[in-house]
């Protein structure tokens, strides 16, 4: 099946000691869908600068569509400052830039009616322009289109309306072992993963939630299904993007009728392979890709 996926939220530069990167999670999750074999717009915004320019450049050779990426005249492009331990990342996000004045496109509103597959997360809603963005997609795609929360909490760039939001219109969500613990803080819950994750689950009638925890697996929590998949011990070079990658992998693995055991080992190679790169956007052997 080829899947149509549409994407909203930032664009941006990952800026890491030895140089910097393109990234940003919807940007990255619309890459990797696109390298999974399905057809990838993407929705978000870059200055009239440099950096724009050779993001909307790389994006348009990967096969992304960018016809939902306008350009902002007096905003800088998005970066962000990348500091690594252990290939472990944290995060400098720098404020009032092109993505966070995002407006639809007439492009992306072609796109959102006739997506299979939407993405967000929570950081791209920081600022009430894009905000508003997000909610007029959400109101434009079908509603035999499957929704996808990847939370993001990064910095102090969440709020407890946009996360409760994301959860109420979530048909899947994703999140790691870091980032249940931040939104047990905002909806309370359980202490133990599997029962706060089943909780979650009925309380916001999200279809599958899927927790990544690094190189040991993930935990799948859907009807009638509860497990937790093995993950790979790999060389971890850089973490940045392999969770995007295995947002994009599970997603199209799933659309494609694949059972959710299926879909969670893949998307752990897909993620581990992610992780022994330098970049959250590598070239994706056929081996880890759905449709070759």
């Amino acid at each position: 099946m080829l899947v149509k996926s549409v994407s909203i939220g930032e664009l941006l530069y990952d800026v890491f000691p030895d140089g910097e990167r393109l990234g940003g999670a919807p940007s990255n999750f619309a890459y990797h869908l696109e390298s999974q074999g399905g057809a990838s717009s993407l929705v978000s915004a870059v200055g009239d600068d440099p950096r724009g320019t050779s993001a909307i450049d790389s994006l348009r050779e990967s096969g992304v569509d960018v016809g939902g990426v306008t350009t902002v005249a007096d905003k800088p492009t998005g970066s962000v400052v990348v500091e690594l331990k252990d290939g472990h990342p944290s995060y400098d996000i720098i404020q009032d830039v092109a993505w966070d004045h995002i407006d639809l496109t007439a492009d992306t509103a072609s796109s959102a009616r006739e997506a299979d597959l939407l993405c967000w997360g929570t950081l791209g809603q920081r600022s009430c322009r894009s905000l508003q963005a997000h909610r007029q997609l959400f109101d434009l795609v079908p509603d035999t289109c499957l929704r996808v929360c990847d939370i993001n909490f990064r910095m102090h760039f969440h709020s407890e309306e946009v996360v409760v939001d994301s959860l109420k219109r979530a048909d899947l969500l994703k999140l790691n072992d870091e980032e249940v613990q931040k939104l047990r803080g905002y909806v309370g819950g359980f202490a133990q993963n599997r029962e706060f994750l089943r909780e979650l689950r009925h309380r916001f009638e999200i279809q599958t939630i899927v927790l990544t925890l690094g190189s040991a697996g993930c935990r799948v929590c859907a009807h009638n299904t509860d497990f937790k998949a093995p993950g790979l011990e790999v060389d971890v070079v850089n973490t940045v993007g392999s969770g995007d990658a295995f947002t994009a992998a599970f997603v199209m693995k799933m659309l494609n009728g694949a059972d959710l055991w299926d879909c969670a080992w893949h998307a752990n190679r897909v993620g581990a392979y992610v992780a022994t790169q330098d970049s959250g956007m590598p070239k994706m052997p056929d081996e880890y890709r759905v449709i070759h």
